[in-house]
């Protein structure tokens, strides 16, 4: 619980930038925009990293790095060991998506909306749940809770953590899109984007397997 009015006060600015990020990422990957939704997921797991970061009274400037998770890792050891690292390090990699002119040579990501969906939301929840702020003598809601209790569509819709439903049932349960990218040194780059009926395809695979791999001839 945090006291301290200026540690409060940079807390609850990151709260609210990086609760707002992420409803925008999620209404983004409702409305079938998977890439632009990666893109503001990043920098909602960035802001929501520094919350914790300024709950300890510490601060670490840039955009999603390994220091941000290992302050974290650090500060709250059960928090983090909810949290999935290959989807925090596919977070960090989709932030490079916002100019594709400048992907590095064999830069790939695959992004399925569903999957990705299922896991910022358990994210953010988990995050959420974990700090409280005290103003006055008065615990003071987050903006997650706000969002809760208004209720907001934009946070309740499609959101397994909400309906308590079962991750894996919530992403087989319908077709996803899927958004893959890779700057071939040959072809350059070639991005694709498709439905996959195949309620098998991803189980298991990781967040970080690679997009658009190259067949051997």
């Amino acid at each position: 619980m945090v006291r301290n009015s200026a540690r409060a006060k940079k807390l609850k600015s990151f709260l609210a930038d990086g609760f707002n990020d992420y409803i925008g990422a999620r209404v983004l990957f409702l409305e079938q925009l998977p890439k632009q939704g990666a893109i503001l997921s990043s920098t909602a797991i960035e802001k929501c990293f520094k919350a914790f970061l300024a709950f300890g009274g510490n601060e670490s400037h840039g955009h999603l790095k390994t220091a941000h998770w290992k302050a974290m890792q650090n500060f709250d050891r059960a928090l983090f060991s909810k949290l999935d690292l290959s989807f925090i390090k596919l977070n960090q990699r989709a932030y490079k998506l916002r100019y594709t002119d400048g992907l590095p040579l064999d830069f790939n990501l695959i992004i399925s909306s569903r999957e990705f969906l299922a896991e910022l939301d358990h994210t953010v929840s988990s995050m959420f749940e974990r700090l409280t702020i005290e103003e006055n003598g008065k615990a003071q809601q987050t903006p997650y809770e706000v969002a809760l209790s208004t209720p907001d569509e934009r946070l309740i819709k499609e959101n397994h953590v909400i309906a308590r439903e079962e991750k894996q049932a919530f992403i087989l349960r319908r077709p996803q899109l899927v958004y893959e990218v890779r700057n071939d040194p040959v072809l350059g780059l070639i991005e694709v984007t498709y439905v996959t009926t195949n309620r098998s395809e991803f189980k298991g695979a990781g967040f970080l397997r690679p997009g658009l791999v190259p067949r051997l001839s």
